[in-house]
């Protein structure tokens, strides 16, 4: 079959397909997929089979298990997943507009901002905008990196990334992350006045996720102390999580100083010496270069500025 021009091809996708091949790549099941769809089984093949005659390839290989997309079929589930997102995002902030609003904003921040600077960015942008719908995805720097790339956010508070693809992004840093290792005041460890790394590598951890790139620096630091990496360890992203880990469960973390001073300040939590080598790289406004910032981004992003300018 002769390949489509791109104005012919976009015509006549429907995003009726593209929901068929987002939801068949996450189940594997034509007949699940045809249940979520609301659809008769039928159905939903009819769908796959048009998508796939109308673009010339297989995108699916029935396995004994499950439904697998081909290499060329991934390459559909990634472009149908961002259209989508950008699909949903639209209808919500069409419905917010007409109601009188100003639309929204989807925004991603690491955990160092999520105490001061991102809430004070807020407030004001709330403050000038009060019908603006504003989502908040905190996380680190490599998940959020990847919702910028799917289209769920307009941008990222966080790390470019450190590989080729950086070259995808546009980067603008911001501030630095102090990092402290820290635990409850009731820990064994409270009150020493040195420890070395080897004495922690046996005692219960909670830390981010890897690869992210203060879980990054935690394992590289072990691994040049010529210590085996971390296996008693809880992973988690949130930061309350981690928090509550630390306070009733006797773990030892590492967070930006911004999100424990003042815990450390009260009493209820120590610092820890810990000589932790290497530095993060730091933190700033990533955006992507083939995506115009939106309006509501562009204001919110004026106020970031101001605000670290401030400080």
């Amino acid at each position: 079959m002769r390949d489509l021009a791109p104005s012919a091809l976009l015509s006549r996708l429907r995003f009726r397909q593209l929901r068929l091949v987002d939801v068949l790549a996450r189940t594997g099941s034509v007949r699940r997929t045809a249940a979520e769809l609301h659809v008769s089984q039928p159905a939903a093949t009819k769908i796959l089979q048009d998508l796939e005659e109308m673009l010339g390839v297989r995108l699916f290989d029935r396995t004994p298990r499950a439904m697998l997309a081909t290499e060329i079929g991934a390459h559909v589930v990634d472009y149908a997943r961002r259209a989508l997102s950008e699909g949903e995002r639209f209808a919500d902030a069409l419905g917010n507009l007409k109601r009188g609003g100003y639309g929204g904003l989807a925004l991603g921040a690491i955990m160092a901002t999520a105490s001061d600077l991102l809430p004070r960015a807020i407030a004001e942008l709330k403050r000038q905008r009060p019908l603006m719908t504003i989502q908040v995805l905190a996380a680190t720097s490599d998940m959020l990196i990847a919702a910028l790339d799917r289209g769920e956010l307009d941008l990222v508070i966080g790390r470019i990334p450190t590989g080729p693809e950086r070259v995808a992004y546009d980067f603008e840093p911001l501030s630095e992350e102090d990092l402290w290792t820290f635990a409850a005041a009731s820990h064994p460890l409270a009150g020493r006045a040195r420890l070395d790394l080897a004495e922690l590598g046996a005692l219960p951890w909670v830390l981010q996720p890897a690869p992210s790139p203060m879980r990054q620096l935690i394992d590289s630091a072990f691994a040049t102390a010529g210590l085996r990496t971390l296996d008693n360890l809880v992973e988690t992203t949130s930061i309350t999580a981690t928090v509550n880990l630390v306070r009733h469960a006797g773990m030892i973390s590492v967070l930006p100083s911004t999100i424990v001073a003042q815990e450390v300040a009260s009493g209820a939590f120590v610092r820890l010496p810990v000589d932790v080598r290497g530095a993060l790289e730091p933190y700033g406004i990533v955006t992507r270069k083939d995506v115009p910032p939106t309006p509501n981004a562009v204001e919110f992003l004026a106020i970031m500025r101001a605000m670290v300018a401030a400080i």
